[in-house]
């Protein structure tokens, strides 16, 4: 069977990118595909991307939470969710451990967690808690490796060691992505979509490498739905497909099997070849001068023989070949 072209992306460019930032525009899309493909990727980006996070966190002569530190005015707990907000980075991607040292007066900061073990710290703004003058304050930290959030609870057995105190960990270190759907314009068809996608990230990993992985991962899933087959055969096969679309698309309506009462009607309203008349609606061939309902299902009846239907959208490259205008 003839292949029906759909439409595939044509323009792909990041409008902006940074370290932490990006904006990905593509265009066009068959209608509804956008929102299908950015959905797709949104949650691929939130889910699938490892990253690390504090997982532990062992503080001398306090064993839970509810253990105040000396000369910290703020609640352990506090502290705690403080020390989970730590965006870092394990660039041999194994679970490491580094500690934080402080000795007051001052603000502890992610600045004081030591980046000696290869632990980097991406916001070392983040203030911690308050040390007052004299007291000191050291922690060791237990960074894990691993993919979205994991609660205190649920972590590995075997990595949360005895005497710490596991923390709920967000490894992903993607922050943020949204996505917006628009309409798009390709030639004279008006009815496309384009897809704007922005996506935050920690700073552990670049906007567009996470959005490589992310695509990666959703093609490996959907290729084990696909049925096997060689990749210059499926290239042949669309080939072969597009040379035959393009042969009935160019074909004169004197060729179909029509009566020449409906012929005619199509020629009367400028319809010439089986191209023109494909991207007719059931509504437009209505409207044509001496085209009656039985017609009209008698044209459809022969398209769907060859693959075709009324209301087809063809690409003004195709359209082009044939005679029958492009882009514009």
């Amino acid at each position: 069977m003839a292949r029906i072209p759909f439409q595939k992306p044509k323009t792909i460019e990041w409008q902006i990118l940074s370290d932490r930032y990006g904006r990905l525009v593509a265009e066009p899309f068959e209608k509804g595909y956008a929102l299908t493909v950015g959905n797709s990727l949104r949650r691929t980006l939130l889910s699938i991307i490892p990253g690390a996070a504090v997982a532990w966190a062992r503080i001398k002569g306090v064993r839970d939470s509810d253990t105040p530190l000396p000369g910290v005015p703020e609640s352990t707990q506090d502290v705690l969710l403080n020390l989970k907000k730590l965006a870092v980075n394990v660039p041999s991607g194994e679970p490491m451990e580094t500690r934080l040292e402080a000795t007051g007066p001052k603000a502890v900061t992610g600045a004081d967690v030591s980046e000696a073990t290869g632990v980097e710290v991406l916001n070392p703004e983040l203030q911690i808690c308050t040390l007052e003058a004299g007291a000191s304050l050291v922690i060791d930290l237990g960074i894990g490796i691993g993919r979205g959030y994991v609660s205190a609870d649920r972590h590995p057995a075997g990595t949360v060691p005895a005497g710490t105190i596991a923390l709920d960990a967000a490894f992903s270190p993607i922050q943020r992505v949204s996505y917006n759907v628009e309409p798009a314009r390709l030639g004279k068809i008006t009815d496309y979509e384009k897809l704007t996608l922005e996506v935050w990230t920690n700073g552990a990993v670049s906007p567009d490498e996470a959005l490589t992985r992310a695509a990666s991962h959703m093609r490996d899933q959907f290729t084990l739905l696909a049925p096997e087959g060689g990749e210059e055969e499926e290239e042949e096969a669309e080939a072969a497909g597009e040379g035959f679309l393009h042969e009935s698309l160019g074909k004169s309506l004197d060729d179909l099997p029509l009566p020449a009462r409906a012929i005619n009607a199509l020629k009367s309203a400028e319809m010439q070849v089986v191209a023109d008349l494909v991207q007719k609606t059931d509504e437009d061939l209505e409207q044509v001068k001496n085209l009656g309902d039985k017609s009209i299902e008698e044209i459809k009846a022969v398209l769907g023989t060859m693959g075709l239907s009324l209301g087809m959208r063809i690409d003004p490259n195709l359209l082009g070949t044939l005679g029958r205008g492009g882009v514009k």
